[in-house]
């Protein structure tokens, strides 16, 4: 506490004009406080706003001898994939013949409700794994769903269920937000594949 000498000696000439001259001075110094809070508070939100951070690590290039010359003796050309692709569908269409299956059959679940339709999916897979193929020149093992075309259909439409979920879920910012790990999407995944499964499985 400062006594009226000294306050007369700072140049305070009564109380009143000090008591003011200090409540303005703890106003001055609250202010700052404050401010400066605001402003590293604010820095601080700014900085973390920045995700990216670049290495000054130098890149390392590996560099591979390889014959480009060979590529034919590594892998398959387009045209050979394309050739190898139609080969199979012509022996799709003998054994359709053989079997009496119309192309037009690919509709036949349509029509179905979702169980009737599982049901008859499910008849057609296990029909078409039974199989007893006798020809010997053409054989109906990795080609199931061009033989049985409501086989091949279905595999498509699953396939496009599973892409829109896919595509749901990276285009939707919600939905991102609310399932950041993907945890939820994986299992919807998971359930759309689940039929995939139990095809290779039964094999």
């Amino acid at each position: 506490m400062l006594t009226a000498n000294t306050k007369m000696a700072m140049g305070y000439g009564a109380d009143h004009n000090f008591n003011q001259t200090m409540g303005r001075n703890s106003f001055i110094n609250i202010t700052q406080k404050v401010s400066t809070k605001l402003f590293k508070r604010k820095q601080f939100h700014r900085t973390n706003k920045r995700g990216v951070h670049f290495t000054d690590t130098p890149d390392r290039h590996h560099k591979y001898e390889f014959d480009w010359d060979a590529e034919g003796d590594y892998w398959f050309s387009q045209v050979e994939l394309k050739a190898m692709i139609q080969a199979r569908q012509d022996d799709a269409m003998i054994l359709r013949a053989e079997r009496q299956i119309k192309v037009a059959t690919r509709d036949d679940a349509d029509a179905l409700s979702n169980t009737s339709h599982d049901v008859f999916i499910g008849y057609k897979i296990t029909e078409a794994l039974d199989d007893a193929d006798h020809n010997q020149e053409v054989s109906i093992r990795g080609i199931e769903h061009f033989v049985h075309p409501v086989l091949q259909k279905e595999m498509v439409r699953r396939k496009k269920e599973l892409k829109k979920s896919v595509l749901g879920y990276s285009r939707n910012p919600q939905m991102r937000r609310l399932d950041p790990s993907g945890n939820n999407l994986a299992k919807e995944s998971e359930s759309h594949s689940q039929w995939a499964r139990d095809v290779a499985s039964e094999r």
